[in-house]
C-alpha cells in the first residue's frame, strides 16, 4: 500500500515540476474584506522562475501591516512556496514543495511543520480562493481566504 501511495504522490509531483510557466496567473493584487480591516495580498513576477508576494492587513488609509512575505521559486524543477511570516519560526522562511500544479492551482505541502502543513491557491475568473490547514496542537483546522481581484 505504501509503494502505491508513493507512486501516486510521483506522479502528482511530476505535473507540477513539469510546469514552470504554470503561476503567471496569480499576479496581481487581490483583496478580502476582514472585521479587521482589508488583507491584501500583492504578487508580482520577479522573473521567468521567482514571484514575490506579500500579504498586507490595511486597518485604514496609511495604517498597514505586513503579515507575511511570500516567494514562489523554481529550483531544481520544482516549485517551491516559501512564506516568511513576521514573529514565527524566527522570522525564517519556511519551504512548502508544490504537490500539484494545475491550469490555474496548485497544493503546497511540509508535513514536517506545525502549522499549517498543506497551502492552497485556486483563481476562478476574477477570485483567488487560498486556504491553509492541518493539524495544530493535535487538532486539524483550515482557514479560507476568499480574496476579489482588485482589477475591474
Amino acid at each position: 500500500m505504501k509503494k502505491l501511495v508513493l507512486i501516486g504522490l510521483c506522479l502528482i509531483a511530476s505535473n507540477a515540476f513539469a510546469q514552470k510557466d504554470g503561476l503567471k496567473w496569480i499576479s496581481g493584487t487581490w483583496a478580502l474584506k476582514t472585521n479587521r480591516g482589508d488583507l491584501v495580498e500583492k504578487w508580482v513576477a520577479v522573473n521567468d522562475s521567482t514571484f514575490r508576494g506579500k500579504s498586507i492587513m490595511v486597518k485604514a488609509p496609511g495604517d498597514s501591516a505586513v503579515q507575511e512575505t511570500i516567494e514562489l521559486q523554481w529550483r531544481n524543477k520544482v516549485w517551491l512556496y516559501v512564506p516568511t511570516v513576521q514573529g514565527q519560526n524566527s522570522n525564517k522562511p519556511v519551504v512548502f514543495p508544490i504537490i500539484f500544479l494545475g491550469r490555474e492551482e496548485f497544493i503546497a505541502h511540509n508535513p514536517n511543520h506545525d502549522f499549517p502543513q498543506r497551502i492552497a491557491y485556486r483563481k476562478v475568473k476574477n477570485q483567488l480562493f487560498a486556504s491553509i490547514e492541518g493539524k495544530g496542537n493535535g487538532k486539524y483546522s483550515k482557514m479560507n481566504f476568499d480574496f476579489t481581484s482588485t482589477r475591474q
